[in-house]
């Protein structure tokens, strides 16, 4: 991937990963799941094509540390193939705190099992979503 593609393909997953934070909220809820779906699909589209270049990975897991849990746990599915370790330790934070961050706590308990069980995918989808 070149520079600048790189650099719009990141803007782009970016971009997306916010629309979807801000939809969802904290906790991950929304009246418009056709918007949610719509915007999943995108991001997921998106996803794969950065995921072949290092500089599309480090774009990924350059989200990890966001303050928006949607985009913390999307970015952390995204990122456990290529960076386990950071990945891992935000999708357990966002599992092991079920109160304050609803479905997104559940989604991230099912990511990590499925990873965890050898059944999820690099290019699949989270699971649940």
């Amino acid at each position: 991937m070149s520079e600048p593609s790189a650099q719009t393909a990141s803007d782009s997953y970016r971009q997306t990963l916010s629309e979807l934070a801000d939809l969802v909220g904290d906790e991950g809820h929304t009246a418009n799941a056709r918007r949610r779906d719509r915007l999943v699909e995108q991001l997921q589209q998106q996803r794969l094509a950065l995921q072949h270049s290092p500089e599309g990975l480090a774009a990924i897991a350059a989200l990890l540390d966001d303050p928006r849990p949607a985009v913390r746990l999307w970015s952390a599915g995204h990122s456990l193939f290529s960076d386990e370790a950071r990945a891992r330790s935000t999708l357990v934070e966002l599992r092991d705190s079920p109160g304050r961050y609803g479905l997104h706590s559940i989604i991230a308990k099912h990511t990590l099992l499925e990873y965890d069980a050898g059944r999820l995918a690099e290019d699949a989808r989270l699971p649940g979503t």
